[in-house]
């Protein structure tokens, strides 16, 4: 079979670049350890991508996860930064993978997001979905995630939040390659 020219998006620009939950996709839906109690939480994830290369990109995910303030009631869980890899794949297309990897030892399992790259005028975003464990609790999210930048107000306060993206990141280290 031949091939014709290559249109292929070249994606090495996403090495280096930081990516966030815009506001109106935050909610996520959560179902409880008894299977028929469901509950809406806030769920803004940044991504850190540190390397890229021949459709693969790397880098670090930090998770907030909360109780939504219209639903909580009196009862309010303080929320947490969670760290995680991320591994994963953009094809020539725009068709995304990225599996969600716990660092160190820990009893979480991976979460694996699928995606498609989606262009907006001269602006790219990914246009995500996943689901999830959360300790005995199923958690379900689609959403789409925009780059910042520093001096931007989302770097400085992300929605959802009082954080800014460093804070969010803080003591996460990205991935990198072993030695030979």
């Amino acid at each position: 079979m031949a091939f014709g020219i290559d249109t292929r998006v070249d994606w090495r620009w996403l090495m280096g670049t930081y990516w966030y939950v815009v506001e109106p996709d935050l909610p996520a839906l959560q179902l409880a350890a008894d299977g028929r109690t469901l509950e809406w939480i806030v769920d803004q994830t940044v991504w850190q991508i540190t390397g890229f290369r021949s459709g693969y990109l790397w880098g670090t995910t930090a998770v907030l996860i909360r109780e939504d303030e219209a639903e909580a009631g009196t009862s309010r869980r303080g929320p947490r930064v969670t760290h995680l890899t991320m591994l994963g794949t953009v094809t020539p297309s725009g068709q995304v993978q990225i599996t969600f990897a716990p660092v160190g030892r820990s009893p979480i399992e991976p979460t694996v997001g699928f995606g498609q790259m989606v262009k907006e005028g001269p602006f790219w975003r990914f246009e995500m979905q996943m689901s999830t464990n959360r300790g005995k609790r199923r958690v379900l999210h689609w959403a789409t995630m925009v780059q910042t930048h520093p001096g931007e107000a989302s770097w400085e306060r992300l929605p959802g939040t009082d954080l800014s993206v460093p804070a969010m990141l803080e003591g996460a280290e990205p991935p990198r390659f072993g030695d030979r």
